[in-house]
């Protein structure tokens, strides 16, 4: 009998495993055009970038610069490890993708306080490997994936809100499973420090929690979910 929360993880990690190869024999060996000389410099000598800045994206590529700096004089293997940064951002996003798919999957066959049985996980499984892989490779994200830009990260940030809050509303209805919604708001502000783009998931996510802590449910409750 598969374990169906091992088969949720094996689906997402797999979907990373895959993505983070292709990624590496694609991102980009130096830097590339338009904002991203801007960004890995900014990211290697902590500077400051164009308004309205991406301070937490600067610290997280300073990081990723230190190795490649101190094992070689080559300045273009520092654009490479900025670059590979934004392919693993991307790679995470893909999965959390993947893992949000599967709960979805399983809302549909049983219900949120249902439980599947080995078809409906490997079906489920297999969804979270199709829309992460779909997701990873799309050409507007494999664009971001593979060059030291604040798109990649921002998508990883989007994508890591709406799992956390998917998680929150496939647990039970109990007050310290909401402390899944205070790492989303956690994630969200961190990601001001890259890009708004998580902003962007508050109306499907307020949709979620109106679902989850309403009983009765009408189109003026969803759309006054929204709203607020």
């Amino acid at each position: 009998m598969l374990d169906t929360r091992k088969l949720k993880l094996l689906s997402g990690w797999a979907v990373f495993i895959i993505s983070s190869i292709v990624y590496f024999f694609s991102v980009e060996r130096t830097g590339s055009l338009w904002d991203c000389g801007e960004f890995i410099l900014a990211a290697h000598k902590l500077q400051v970038v164009h308004p309205p800045g991406a301070p937490f994206f600067i610290l997280v590529g300073r990081m990723f610069t230190v190795l490649p700096d101190y094992l070689s004089s080559n300045p273009a293997n520092i654009g490479f490890a900025v670059n590979m940064m934004s392919g693993l951002c991307t790679a995470f996003a893909a999965t959390f993708v993947a893992w949000s798919t599967f709960l979805f999957s399983k809302f549909s066959f049983v219900g949120r306080e249902g439980d599947l049985n080995q078809n409906q996980s490997i079906l489920s499984a297999g969804a979270g490997v199709v829309a992460g892989l779909t997701t990873a490779f799309a050409t507007s994200v494999w664009f971001s994936a593979v060059e030291g830009e604040v798109y990649a990260m921002s998508t990883f940030f989007t994508a890591l809100t709406l799992w956390a809050v998917v998680e929150w509303y496939a647990l039970p209805n109990e007050k310290k499973h909401d402390r899944w919604l205070l790492f989303a708001a956690y994630a969200t502000m961190l990601s001001i420090g890259v890009h708004l783009l998580s902003l962007l998931t508050f109306p499907a996510l307020a949709l979620l929690y109106y679902f989850k802590k309403y009983k009765k449910h009408n189109i003026k409750g969803a759309l006054a979910a929204m709203g607020v």
